[in-house]
């Protein structure tokens, strides 16, 4: 027990240490449960580092452990400890920064946003109540100063001061106001499963409950929420709440098909302000003058811009018509290496690529030989060496190479063709008309498309090809209104927390946009969400990993190679392998000529 307990009082925790205990957060639930306490200040959480490279102050934290639990602290001031990877110069106020883009976000929506540019743009308009650290991946606090764990009950504190956009305040009742927002049926979130084990949080998913008595107000800047059950992953989770104004939206559609103004034209908390969208072309938004954290953001407006491929994003980046992007092609990467100008940064693998089956739609592809045999088909050995430029390699399971629950015995799919002609002799002719899509303008998934199909035509069978615009794409995946799609365009892995793939695979999860279901990884999922230790959850991920390759509900076929680029007048930032990459914490980036 009290070497859970260190994980979350270490004052420091690199990258993979904390892999190795991302569940610490659900180890102080256990240790408060069994009569535990700290009669020190923990740190863990709330003052890991942040990404304000270029500031010369210190962090402090002003919390107090009580006995019945533990209390997590904030950093009260904007100046924070750094550990960036872009520094120098003063931090001050002023420029702006064009970011290049590959797909066009679906939403600003906070209650339903599930892809990565809308994610991006939901944090930059509303902020979060829990951050993730950009560089060790451990919660720590935002528009949440602090939290205290007493069994199975977080005690949240707001910070002081944190106002919306329009002037107005942000309450605990706004924030209860979202989470519910995000559980309630007709909302039908793509985050709601992360939710669920808050106590009556079922209920009022399923539409059997008026309210959700897991949560309570207490006064304007205290939010306290009950678990029904352990949840190991319940505080990275609070990272998916972006407080919405209750004022403006209760009683209203809440909904992916909402046509509320609001949505049009949002009011948030976050470090920048909605100023304009062209779809498909720019989104601009200036800086929050009303921003709890003083000072910030530096930057005075970011404009994110879609371009149309990844190729494209190079060239622009090396005649300086955008300052910065995490999606250029690798094939570019001596290019933009030999600019002077320019920071090129290669991050770690995430999860990787592949090709995830909408089973529901077709009792062909419900067959797990047919999964099984689109694997064998592919030599992703050689695709790796032909189309990712040395810089990718074949992928082996759902859960990224990095973290602690990773199965180091996992082997990429062998390439053989007559194991595949096997299987697919065995499940039967190939209907026509089997389409698989993936987002234009990717040009290594636009590769990987083309390698599949003259892979598959040796089986025999003749798939339809098809790029689409990547907002579309997204759009028809959470619809389930694709037949096979690219596995990472909502995401078929877990990268930060493995618990992601309860959400992903559990029998009905909210971002289980295959139709899958084993009752027997439905038992291994709800296991490893409870098991609060982390050195306990680690064979349990293992057999769920093995399971979920042998089932194939989603290959995970290569490890793209990510670029990270920005021009170098630009400081103040931490690179990450969060999807944001290193424009995670915006707010912290400043011109420094």
């Amino acid at each position: 027990m009290n070497e859970v307990d260190e994980m979350i009082l270490r004052s420091s925790v690199s990258r993979r240490a904390f892999m190795g205990g991302l569940s610490a957060t659900g180890a102080a639930v256990l240790l408060a449960a069994c009569g535990g306490s700290s009669n020190k200040t923990p740190t863990s959480s709330g003052s890991v580092s942040t990404a304000s490279s270029g500031s010369t102050g210190s962090t402090s934290t002003s919390s107090t452990p009580s006995s019945s639990g533990s209390t997590v602290g904030s950093p009260v001031s904007s100046a924070a400890a750094s550990t960036a990877s872009s520094g120098g110069g003063e931090a001050k106020q002023g420029g702006e920064i064009i970011i290049g883009t590959l797909g066009e976000a679906q939403t600003v929506n906070p209650f339903v946003a599930n892809e990565s540019e809308s994610n991006w743009r939901v944090k930059m308009l509303f902020d979060q109540f829990v951050r993730l650290d950009p560089a060790s991946f451990a919660p720590k606090p935002s528009i949440a100063k602090s939290w205290q764990i007493s069994n199975l009950t977080f005690t949240f504190t707001l910070q002081d001061g944190v106002k919306f956009s329009d002037g107005s305040d942000l309450t605990a009742d706004d924030v209860a106001f979202t989470i519910k927002g995000i559980l309630a049926k007709q909302t039908a979130s793509p985050r709601a499963t992360r939710f669920l084990t808050i106590k009556g949080g079922k209920e009022y998913n399923g539409g059997t409950a008026d309210d959700v008595p897991g949560i309570t107000v207490r006064d304007p800047k205290t939010l306290a929420i009950e678990l029904a059950e352990p949840d190991a992953s319940f505080l990275i989770n609070m990272s998916y709440v972006s407080p919405a104004p209750k004022a403006m939206l209760d009683g209203k559609d809440l909904s992916q098909a909402s046509k509320e103004s609001f949505f049009q034209k949002p009011v948030g908390a976050g470090p920048f302000v909605f100023v304009s969208w062209n779809v498909g072309g720019d989104f601009v938004a200036k800086r929050n003058d009303n921003y709890f954290l003083k000072g910030k953001p530096y930057l005075d407006k970011f404009t994110h811009r879609v371009i149309a491929d990844s190729q494209s994003l190079v060239n622009s980046l090396l005649s300086g018509d955008i300052d910065g992007s995490i999606y250029p092609s690798p094939a570019g990467y001596d290019q933009l290496k030999a600019k002077d100008d320019l920071n090129v940064l290669v991050p770690p693998f995430t999860s990787p690529d592949g090709w995830q089956f909408n089973i529901k739609k077709y009792p062909y592809l419900a067959k797990k030989e047919v999964r099984q045999a689109v694997c064998y088909a592919l030599d992703m050995t050689q695709f790796a060496q032909d189309s990712l430029y040395g810089l990718g390699k074949p992928g082996t399971g759902p859960i990224a190479p990095g973290s602690y629950a990773y199965d180091k015995s996992l082997k990429p799919y062998p390439y053989d063709m007559d194991k595949a002609k096997s299987l697919i002799q065995q499940a039967g002719t190939p209907p026509d008309g089997i389409k698989f899509t993936v987002n234009k303008g990717n040009v290594l998934r636009e590769d990987f498309l083309t390698y599949t199909q003259a892979q598959l035509e040796k089986l025999g069978w003749k798939i339809v090809p098809e790029a689409i615009e990547y907002a579309t794409l997204v759009d028809e995946i959470i619809h389930m209104n694709y037949d096979v799609g690219e596995s990472q365009e909502v995401g078929s892995g877990a990268t930060v927390d493995p618990g992601d793939l309860y959400q992903i695979y559990h029998t009905g999860g909210s971002e289980n946009f295959t139709g899958y279901s084993n009752p027997d990884l439905d038992k291994l999922l709800e296991q490893a969400k409870q098991e609060l230790d982390p050195k306990k959850q680690v064979p349990i991920y293992a057999q769920i990993q093995q399971i979920l390759v042998e089932d194939v509900p989603a290959t995970w076929s290569w490890y793209r190679p990510y670029l990270h680029v920005a021009k170098k007048k630009f400081k103040g930032y931490v690179d990450s392998s969060l999807e944001e990459g290193m424009f995670t914490e915006l707010e912290t980036w400043y011109v420094s000529e």
